[in-house]
């Protein structure tokens, strides 16, 4: 009895020290990320840019995603996981910040890409700390980085909790928008920063240590996870500006917000047993159809109903890719290549993020809308769920 109470006594903690992780990519993604879908249509109408502009702005956030991701590795290797955590987090909260105090369009690149490398260190060093705290329990380990991988709904239902009717009364008021949320950051920092701190130190050869990571098995999944990165950024940038254009009200706007961050977060438990029992990519197929047909349903529909659908069915699968994706690491490569292997992933779907907003911001400047753009979105996840089929379940993680 004893014994079990033990485990229970370890599982609660464990729970709570992911719960406590998952703020920094409720920070670095939700909130720095994503919560610029909302500040974009005043941002444009108050600095008066075109939308290969705007879209201009999550290119330079996707650009130092990328180069985080390439740094995480190495960076971890020297100054440890826990550290890199904390610091790239802090980086990331400034220009939260900052970003309130300026309007020059260079400056606001400048920090737009702080937001993205900082997230992306945050990210793949939260990833690993949560994989190792998962230990070898293949469904403890989904759990944990599904809520894990759920702070980024917690971060969109922030986000959602008053700014959009602020920013439909008041154009000018972005600038307020973007330093309020870089205070609650800042909050948050001093929760999940001390999480980190007294995780322990992945074990192992050093976290950025160069070895075989790239498997041609892989390609599959990698190839996937680029055209995911390709597809659903083009959503998550532009929706908010596609359903304001179609005189969805600032009400519903917020509902659809509000709804498709909670769906991020319960998506932790809708898929957990998928991505436990699928071999190989299947589980990645069955999540980009769904994630594909979210991005499709706001063609179809901007009634309530529609837009409610698209926010319940994108977001409640479209970070579970991301869960699953790291799944496949775990299976696919010894423990002490995770931080690495996740890295390796996040540089192709960060690829994708770079080439998507400029891409669906210049359809939008040609024809007027974003319906082209959505349109082969949706067309570019459905050819990845057609991929993923191919990613072999790996014989062993330690070849």
């Amino acid at each position: 009895m004893e014994a079990k109470e033990r485990v229970a006594a370890r599982t609660s903690w464990g729970l709570r020290r992911v719960l406590a992780l998952s703020l920094g990519p409720a920070v670095g993604l939700g909130i720095a990320r994503f919560g610029y879908a909302l500040l974009l249509p005043s941002m444009r109408t108050d600095l008066e840019w075109t939308y290969a502009a705007a879209g201009s702005m999550n290119t330079a956030n996707a650009v130092g995603y990328l180069l985080g991701a390439l740094a995480a590795a190495p960076l971890a290797g020297r100054i440890q996981v826990r550290h890199a955590f904390w610091i790239f987090l802090l980086v990331t909260v400034f220009a939260l910040f900052a970003s309130g105090l300026t309007a020059d369009f260079t400056l606001l690149l400048l920090l737009r890409f702080l937001a993205g490398l900082g997230g992306a260190v945050v990210f793949v060093t939260g990833a690993t700390l949560v994989s190792h705290l998962g230990g070898d329990s293949k469904g403890g380990s989904a759990l944990a980085l599904g809520l894990y991988f759920g702070g980024v709904g917690l971060g969109i239902l922030i986000t959602a909790i008053g700014l959009p009717a602020l920013l439909a009364h008041d154009v000018g008021s972005w600038r307020l928008v973007w330093m309020m949320l870089g205070l609650v950051s800042f909050l948050a920092l001093f929760v999940a920063g001390p999480a980190a701190l007294r995780s322990a130190e992945p074990s192992g050869r050093p976290a950025g240590s160069r070895g075989r990571l790239f498997r041609a098995s892989l390609l599959p999944s990698l190839l996937a996870y680029f055209l995911f990165g390709l597809g659903y950024i083009t959503y998550m940038t532009f929706i908010f500006a596609f359903m304001r254009a179609q005189q969805v009200s600032t009400w519903q706007l917020s509902l659809f917000w509000a709804l498709l961050g909670a769906s991020v977060f319960v998506a932790a438990f809708v898929w957990r047993p998928l991505i436990d029992r699928a071999r190989g990519g299947a589980a990645l197929a069955t999540l980009l159809v769904v994630v594909a047909l979210g991005a499709a349903v706001p063609l179809a529909s901007t009634s309530l109903t529609g837009v409610l659908l698209s926010g319940v069915l994108f977001g409640g699968s479209f970070l579970s890719v991301v869960s699953t994706v790291t799944a496949i690491v775990r299976r696919s490569l010894p423990a002490h290549a995770w931080v690495a292997g996740i890295a390796l992933y996040t540089i192709f779907f960060s690829v994708g993020q770079i080439l998507g907003p400029l891409l669906s911001g210049a359809l939008a400047d040609v024809s007027g809308d974003f319906r082209s753009g959505f349109l082969i979105s949706a067309g570019l996840l459905l050819v990845a769920a057609a991929l993923a089929p191919f990613q072999a379940e790996p014989k062993s993680a330690n070849g």
